[in-house]
């Protein structure tokens, strides 16, 4: 009977030991997380740092030097939610911004910048990222017009003369925030037209860009009309959801 009591106190004992120990850990807090992305494109930029309130997520980034369409394959940058957050392109290696913007970063959203225009007139870009699912077997995309010295544009698909994007003008995401929604099409391989609204001159052919479903994509025209080199007018399409 002794044995018994004996055993029994330290069996409780025991388990009064576990309660308080596990009291007393400590548990991580949830993460709260949103996510940014940075694309340089502005045309005669010299190469850049992508940095967010001082941090520094990318060096020496520059302005692709390639030819026509090119497809963009950085990532999303993942952060913590902050009021304020201040997200600059820096010139490579230092602290000096060629240009900065400012956003309240609000947890599980998605956001993309976007330096533009030409170095002496830069600007920082955020619009926000709705990256919600397409409809089953569909494909979402968007359009920006990034080239400062373009006309007004339509976006016409070549094979079907489909307007999917008209009367598209300079950064004006920037003040219709209507313009950084995406919209649906079905899966296949386009080549777009970026048409002068004005008259219907074609400004820009892409080549051919394989959409596949249930995908989000960003298409853009970038460079300058009168460019030349890589500082030539072209498209640009990054897969959002690749």
């Amino acid at each position: 009977m002794k044995f018994r009591s004996s055993y029994l106190l330290t069996s409780i004992l025991s388990i009064i030991t576990i309660m308080i120990l596990t009291g007393c850990v400590k548990k991580d807090p949830e993460s709260h997380i949103t996510q940014v992305f940075l694309a340089p494109l502005s045309p005669n930029s010299p190469s850049v740092d992508f940095v967010v309130n001082g941090a520094v997520y990318a060096t020496g980034v520059g302005y692709s030097s390639t030819l026509g369409t090119i497809r963009y394959s950085l990532p999303y940058y993942t952060l913590e939610p902050k009021t304020g957050t201040v997200i600059s392109y820096n010139y490579s290696g230092t602290t000096n911004p060629v240009a900065s913007v400012t956003k309240d970063l609000e947890e599980d959203k998605v956001y993309s910048t976007y330096l533009i225009d030409s170095l002496s007139k830069a600007k920082a870009v955020i619009v926000n990222d709705n990256l919600s699912d397409p409809t089953p077997g569909k494909v979402k995309i968007r359009f920006f017009h990034f080239s400062a010295n373009t006309p007004a544009l339509d976006v016409v698909v070549l094979a079907t003369s489909a307007k999917l994007f008209g009367n598209r003008t300079f950064n004006d995401q920037a003040t219709n925030i209507a313009f950084e929604s995406f919209i649906e099409v079905d899966p296949g391989i386009y080549t777009f037209l970026f048409n002068s609204t004005a008259g219907g001159a074609n400004i820009y052919t892409t080549t051919a860009q394989t959409l596949l479903p249930d995908r989000i994509y960003t298409l853009a025209i970038r460079g300058f009309t009168t460019g030349t080199g890589s500082q030539a007018i072209g498209g640009w399409v990054y897969p959002n959801k690749p």
